[in-house]
């Protein structure tokens, strides 16, 4: 986990921008190092009221402006669609988990990857809840191939507002050197930034937070599922 040269790192999110909210450092990271980085979106993500063509062509593009600047290699919205783009919650378990293991461009037998970072059980958020459920089933160790990374990452506005519990985690990844390239990452999301709540401050200071743990200035956390040498 030193230097990622080598690494494959396949980040599965519900929602675009859920990847760099709780990967970005380690994006840039591994990116630095010289390994692979792909992104399976589940949701470009929409509310009601917004639900509509203009509001997700805007939201697809936000997502492919993040990924170019992230240097992702390559990345795939499942549900993208004014029409589909919602209920994520409510799409069968079962079809989520062959995106996951088969179905798109950026799966489990397609990249390969030695790395896979999933979302954590740790949320209030059924979406998140949901694409968990289907990652854990797609990365069981009886399917092939078996990544020898899988860890949780966190959502920070959900980590502490769970019946599922707080998110403890296991594994720290210093990213002092790229914050400013994740806040940055973020703001491609433009219509998702929200004053005081999604924001350059508060990403920075949840950094802080996550650094003070272990010691360092700035860290993201994650959860190790598995971790096989």
């Amino acid at each position: 986990m030193k230097n990622f040269k080598n690494e494959r790192l396949l980040i599965i999110a519900p929602h675009a921008d859920d990847e760099v909210l709780g990967c970005g450092g380690l994006i840039a990271k591994v990116k630095e190092d010289g390994g692979k980085v792909y992104v399976l979106i589940f949701n470009v993500s929409s509310i009601e009221k917004y639900d509509n063509e203009k509001f997700t062509e805007k939201r697809k593009k936000e997502t492919e402006n993040a990924m170019k600047f992230l240097k992702v290699d390559d990345y795939v919205t499942v549900f993208d669609s004014p029409e589909d783009n919602r209920y994520l919650d409510a799409k069968p378990l079962h079809s989520l988990i062959s995106k996951i293991e088969t179905e798109t461009k950026v799966s489990l037998t397609k990249i390969k990857p030695t790395i896979v970072a999933i979302p954590t059980i740790n949320s209030h958020h059924q979406d998140h809840l949901h694409v968990h459920k289907a990652c854990i089933a797609a990365l069981r160790p009886l399917s092939t191939p078996i990544a020898n990374v899988v860890l949780s990452y966190e959502a920070p506005e959900h980590s502490r507002w769970s019946t599922s519990g707080v998110f403890e985690p296991n594994l720290y990844i210093d990213i002092s050197k790229y914050l400013t390239k994740k806040i940055q990452g973020f703001y491609k999301y433009k219509s998702q930034i929200k004053i005081r709540g999604r924001d350059k401050t508060t990403i920075t200071n949840h950094a802080e937070y996550r650094g003070k743990e272990v010691g360092r200035k700035y860290c993201e956390a994650y959860f190790v599922h598995r971790f096989t040498i």
